[in-house]
């Protein structure tokens, strides 16, 4: 208790800079057959998930979460409002097993994941590099444990006075945590990797009850802002996010990353991981780019939001003039106006004789 007593006196200052966003989760499947695929933010490999356990759900996050007190929640931000994955034990009981593969190798610091519940139930995690070779236990970079319902705000899912004291052993031996076999609320442990890591593999036994694990992904990132010029509320302009070799960065969908300007002419990804990018200002439907539609940028989440300068983009709305209509339209005009002089003035000459 003195642990969690001494981190709830820490100042805002501690955690007001945190810069970090967590996985937003789609799940898909049935019992001991789910897949599940996340990311915490643009340019942060996808992961996809597959787990034998009878129940996988997407809670919101809404009456669970990691407070910005919280050990993780300092580095990150607050969880709250964010997705995450509750997941349980296989059918029968039986041990199930999760595994978690990204589309390619995560960066080697600056993301973690938490596990939360872990009380009546233990959980051995093993994980394989970008080669595809084991990681040992050291470098799954386990950070400690604490219990979130031990943090103001406390989360409405944590039910009772507490104390809420509770939290898991961590054994370095074997990769496993293992819960103190009470059924409590909010104990969690929290890892950042040290490595580049490819999978994450989750075995998830019952001690007691019916068990189940949570599951938080998340990443330093910050917001990047580009200003267009010229842009309207009906000429927008769409930015696509590309990596360093000009290849669009893809959503959990699979579909390009894109920001469109708002009313203010800004384009806005709201969350960017660590990296070198570059930004594609794509064709615009109602004009033509007068800028080279390629910017590059290094994103450094110590730094904070990436801020482009203005005039690196912009469009130009084509104005009759370039297509040559106005003038052919004054042209015209003019014809009338004088035709219709040259009538009046043969009225007038007619009308005084």
């Amino acid at each position: 208790m003195t642990i969690a007593l001494a981190v709830l006196a820490l100042p805002e200052a501690a955690y007001a800079a945190a810069n970090g966003e967590y996985a937003d989760w789609t799940r898909t499947g049935g019992t001991g057959a789910w897949q599940a695929t996340g990311t915490p933010a643009a340019g942060f490999p996808v992961a996809d998930v597959t787990s034998n356990a009878s129940s996988v759900t997407v809670p919101s996050g809404a009456s669970t979460f990691l407070g910005p007190q919280t050990p993780p929640g300092q580095v990150y931000g607050s969880s709250q409002g964010q997705t995450y994955l509750n997941v349980s034990t296989a059918k029968g009981f039986d041990t199930s097993t999760t595994t978690m593969t990204f589309d390619a190798a995560t960066p080697a610091k600056n993301w973690a994941f938490v596990i939360g519940d872990l009380d009546a139930d233990s959980l051995t995690i093993t994980g394989t590099d970008a080669n595809g070779d084991p990681i040992s236990p050291a470098d799954l970079g386990f950070e400690g444990t604490f219990n979130y319902c031990a943090y103001s705000p406390k989360p409405s899912g944590c039910t009772g006075p507490g104390p809420f004291t509770d939290v898991p052993t961590w054994s370095a031996d074997t990769a496993t945590l293992v819960g103190n076999t009470l059924d409590t609320f909010g104990a969690a442990a929290w890892f950042q990797p040290t490595v580049a890591v490819k999978t994450l593999t989750f075995r998830f036994s019952r001690i007691i009850g019916a068990p189940i694990f949570q599951l938080w992904l998340a990443a330093k990132a910050v917001p990047v802002m580009i200003p267009v010029k010229g842009t309207t509320e009906d000429c927008p302009a769409t930015i696509e996010l590309d990596n360093a070799e000009g290849i669009p960065v893809l959503d959990i969908v699979g579909k390009p990353v894109t920001a469109t300007t708002d009313a203010n002419g800004t384009a806005t990804f709201p969350a960017v991981t660590d990296g070198s990018y570059q930004l594609h200002m794509l064709k615009s439907e109602c004009g033509k780019t007068v800028k080279d539609p390629y910017y590059p940028i290094v994103v450094d989440t110590s730094k904070g939001p990436v801020k482009v300068p203005a005039g690196i983009f912009a469009i130009n709305v084509p104005q009759l003039a370039d297509t040559g209509q106005h003038t052919a339209r004054l042209l015209a005009a003019g014809a009338i106006i004088l035709l219709s002089g040259a009538v009046l003035l043969i009225a007038g000459r007619r009308r005084t004789r």
